[in-house]
């Protein structure tokens, strides 16, 4: 059997595994993640101020963000969300600016994204925040499986802007993440737990 693909039923596995682990997650106990998270971010957001973060809006048990968008709205530092779409036929994402007043309207996954804002092009974003499944010391990052991350940071992979962080909790931590050609390293982790650097 081909490395390729022994790796497709170790990464669906390991999806199913670390998803129901984050479902389970108290609301208690979540909550209090996700404060810290926040605060992480905040004091960073304060400390570096971006000119302009890319950020998710929280999905199947992802961290809640919104504190610090909102955060980011009123410090006056623009906020841009994904859009998912299909680009020659493959799947493809872009970003648009978020605020509190921006209209909204489910993707075909439920994910709200905005519907009119306009768009903001990759090159604009200073930090990119990204949500994932599982992560590793290496800055392996495991998503949903569509691979819109990874398409769209093809280009800026051997760059340092986008900053790329994944915003995940502890419990999402692996020893080691199957790696494919195309994937896309990150260049730091934010968890309840603080921050780590990786080895980028």
């Amino acid at each position: 059997m081909k490395p390729e693909a022994r790796k497709k039923p170790l990464k669906s596995s390991l999806r199913k595994k670390i998803r129901a682990l984050r479902r389970n997650l108290g609301a208690g106990e979540k909550q209090a993640m996700d404060s810290a998270i926040n605060r992480f971010l905040s004091s960073y957001i304060v400390e570096h101020r971006p000119r302009t973060v890319a950020a998710f809006w929280p999905f199947d048990g992802e961290p809640d963000l919104l504190p610090s968008m909102d955060l980011l709205q009123r410090e006056g530092i623009q906020v841009a969300l994904p859009v998912l779409g299909i680009t020659s036929g493959s799947p493809s994402m872009t970003f648009r600016k978020w605020t509190t007043a921006t209209a909204m309207e489910e993707n075909r996954y439920g994910i709200p994204e905005p519907s009119e804002s306009p768009e903001v092009l990759m090159n604009e974003i200073d930090l990119m925040l990204l949500p994932l499944v599982a992560w590793d010391e290496d800055g392996g990052r495991l998503g949903m499986g569509a691979g819109f991350y990874d398409r769209a940071l093809q280009p800026y992979g051997q760059s340092a802007c986008p900053l790329r962080i994944g915003v995940a909790y502890q419990l999402q931590k692996v020893p080691q993440l199957p790696a494919e050609p195309w994937d896309i390293r990150l260049h730091m982790v934010l968890s309840e737990s603080g921050w780590f650097t990786c080895p980028v």
